[in-house]
C-alpha cells in the first residue's frame, strides 16, 4: 500500500482523551487499573494534554468488568462561582470549603449504592435511598451541580434547600437528624450511614467517584486565592475520606485528576498538602535521556494507533512516516523523523498526535505524501500550538500580539539574561510585566526553556516539560521552544498575507 493511501487509513483518535468514543481500542494499559484504583492512589496529576482525562475516562469505561461502579464528574460546565460563595465559617482558610465538597462526595457515594444492582435493601439502604429520592427524585444526572445549586448559606451556614415547606421535617426524620439546616450534622450522619452500609456489603463491587477538568476554567478566575482554597479544600476532604475508608477496609474511593502546575503550586497556601505527595500517580511522558529513546511510551502510544487501524495490523511510525521515501531533510539525529515531531512538541500525547493528524490533513488536501507535506504540516501545528497556548498568556498579558512581537526579535537561538534585558526595555512597559517574571512566567508554560553549552558541543536542556518541578535558572543561557517559534513566525507571515 502507498505510504500516502496507508496514512489516510489511520484512526489517530480525538487529540482529548475525555471524548474519545474509541479511547478503548487503543488506550495503552500502563496497569493504570492496579496503580490507581487498587493503590493508594488518590491524585492523577500532570501537564495539559498528558492523559489525565484518557485515563478518566478508561477507567469509567472498564469499571464493569473490573466489578466496579464508577461515577465520574466533570467540572467543565460546573458553576464553580456559585460554589466559591459557599464558604463554610466554621472553618479557617483554606478549608472553608471542605463542608460543601464533603457533601457532594457523600452524596454521589449514597447515589451509586442506590443504583447498585447488587444493593442490600436495608435500614441503612433505605435512608439513602429515601434522602437521594427527596432531594433529586429521579434526576440522578449531575448531582454535584445541582447540589451546588440547592445549597444557600446564611447567618445559621449552610443548608441545603429544595424550596420545599416540608423540606427541613421530613429528611430530618429520613436521616434521624434534629438539625438538617447544618451541612456539618448532615455530612456526619451520611458518611456514618454509608460506612456502615459498606462495612456490611459482602459483595466485591469497588465504588469510585471521580473528579476531572477542575481546572478547566482555571484561567478564567480573576481570585486565583479562591480558586485553590476550593481546591485545596477538595483533595483535603479526598484525602480525609480515603484514608478513613483504607483504614476500616472499605471499598470505596475518591480520585482527583489535576494540572501538575497547580497541585505544586499548592503549597505556596497550604503546607499541609506535602503529605498528598505519596498518594499522587504523576503522568510524565518525557524523553529526557539518550537511553529514553529506545521505544518511547509517545512512540507506542502512535504506533498503537496505527496498528488498529484497519488494515495496518503490525505497522507503526517508521512504516508509514518512512524517511526513506518522504526524503526529508532533517538536522535531527539520523534523520529520525519520529524524533523531529517530538522536539516540536512539548512531549505530551495530545501534541504528537495532533502533529501526526495535521500530517494526515495535508495528505488529504493535497494527494500526496513527499518532504513539502512535512514542512506544510509543521506550519499548521505549530499555529494549533500558538493557539492553545495564547488563551493561558492573555490571562496574565493581555497584549498578546505585543509580547509575539517581542519574541520573534529574540529569534530562535539561545541568547543570556543580560540580551533579553536589553531588548525587553522598549516593550516592558506596553506588555506590563517586569523581565523577570516575564522568564518565570514563559519557562512555566514551556514557551522557553533554559540551556547549557558543555565544552561547547553538548547541550543540556533544562525544562518544565522535562521535570513539572523544574524553575527557570536566570544564570544559564534561554532559549524559545522550537514549535512555538515556529508558529511565532508563521503566524507573523500569515498576518501579512
Amino acid at each position: 500500500m502507498k505510504l500516502a493511501e496507508a496514512l489516510l487509513n489511520v484512526d489517530f483518535g480525538d487529540i482529548d482523551g475525555l471524548y474519545d468514543g474509541n479511547i478503548e481500542k487503543y488506550f495503552i494499559d500502563d496497569g493504570y487499573w492496579n496503580k490507581i484504583v487498587l493503590k493508594d492512589t488518590y491524585y492523577i496529576i500532570g501537564r495539559k494534554g498528558t492523559g489525565k482525562s484518557a485515563i478518566y475516562n478508561w477507567i469509567e469505561k472498564t469499571a464493569p468488568e473490573n466489578d466496579a461502579i464508577v461515577s465520574n464528574l466533570s467540572f467543565s460546565a460546573f458553576p464553580f462561582e456559585k460554589l466559591l460563595k459557599l464558604a463554610d465559617d466554621d472553618f479557617a482558610r483554606p478549608n472553608q470549603y471542605q463542608s460543601i465538597w464533603r457533601n457532594i462526595i457523600l452524596t454521589e457515594l449514597a447515589s451509586l449504592i442506590v443504583k447498585d444492582a447488587k444493593s442490600i435493601k436495608n435500614d441503612q439502604y433505605n435512608e439513602l435511598q429515601q434522602y437521594i429520592q427527596f432531594l433529586f427524585g429521579e434526576d440522578l444526572i449531575d448531582l454535584h451541580k445541582q447540589i451546588t445549586t440547592i445549597a444557600q448559606k446564611d447567618a445559621g451556614g449552610i443548608k441545603l434547600s429544595t424550596g420545599s415547606l416540608s423540606y427541613e421535617e421530613s429528611i430530618a426524620r429520613n436521616l434521624q437528624l434534629n438539625q438538617f439546616d447544618n451541612i456539618t450534622v448532615i455530612n456526619r450522619r451520611l458518611e456514618n450511614v454509608i460506612a456502615n452500609y459498606l462495612l456490611h456489603y459482602e459483595e466485591e463491587t469497588r465504588f469510585l467517584v471521580q473528579f476531572d477538568q477542575l481546572d478547566d476554567n482555571y484561567t478564567q478566575y480573576q481570585k486565583y486565592d479562591e480558586y485553590y482554597q476550593s481546591i485545596i479544600s477538595l483533595f483535603k476532604v479526598i484525602y480525609d475520606i480515603n484514608q478513613k475508608f483504607k483504614a476500616r477496609n472499605i471499598n470505596a474511593k475518591v480520585i482527583g485528576y489535576l494540572r501538575s502546575d497547580i497541585f505544586y503550586s499548592i503549597d505556596e497556601f497550604d503546607a499541609e498538602s506535602a503529605r498528598w505527595d505519596t498518594h499522587k500517580f504523576n503522568l510524565n511522558w518525557s524523553i529526557v535521556n539518550k537511553d529514553d529513546w529506545s521505544n518511547p511510551a509517545l512512540l507506542k502510544v502512535v504506533n498503537k494507533r496505527i496498528s488498529t487501524s484497519e488494515g495496518l495490523q503490525n505497522s507503526e511510525f517508521k512504516d508509514i512516516f518512512n524517511n526513506d521515501i518522504i526524503r526529508y531533510s532533517t538536522n535531527d539525529d539520523s534523520n529520525d523523523l519520529f524524533k523531529h515531531f517530538i522536539h516540536r512538541t512539548f512531549h505530551r500525547p495530545r501534541d504528537i498526535i495532533q502533529y501526526c493528524i495535521k500530517v494526515q490533513e495535508e495528505v488529504q488536501n493535497t494527494g500526496r505524501f513527499y518532504r513539502g507535506t512535512i514542512n506544510n504540516s509543521e506550519k499548521e501545528y505549530s499555529l494549533w500550538l500558538l493557539s492553545e497556548l495564547t488563551n493561558e498568556i492573555t490571562v496574565k498579558i493581555p497584549a498578546i500580539k505585543t509580547l509575539f512581537e517581542f519574541l520573534r526579535l529574540l529569534g530562535s537561538r539561545a541568547f543570556n539574561l543580560s540580551t533579553f534585558k536589553l531588548q525587553y526595555k522598549t516593550y516592558e512597559s506596553r506588555i506590563g510585566i517586569e523581565s523577570e517574571e516575564l522568564l518565570r512566567f514563559l519557562y512555566k508554560l514551556a514557551i522557553i526553556h533554559n540551556v547549557n553549552f558543555v565544552k561547547g558541543r553538548y547541550t543540556e536542556y533544562f525544562s518544565i516539560i522535562r521535570n513539572d518541578k523544574s524553575t527557570f535558572n536566570r544564570d544559564l543561557k534561554i532559549q524559545i521552544h522550537p514549535g512555538f517559534w515556529k508558529g511565532l513566525h508563521t503566524s507573523n507571515y500569515v498576518s501579512r498575507k
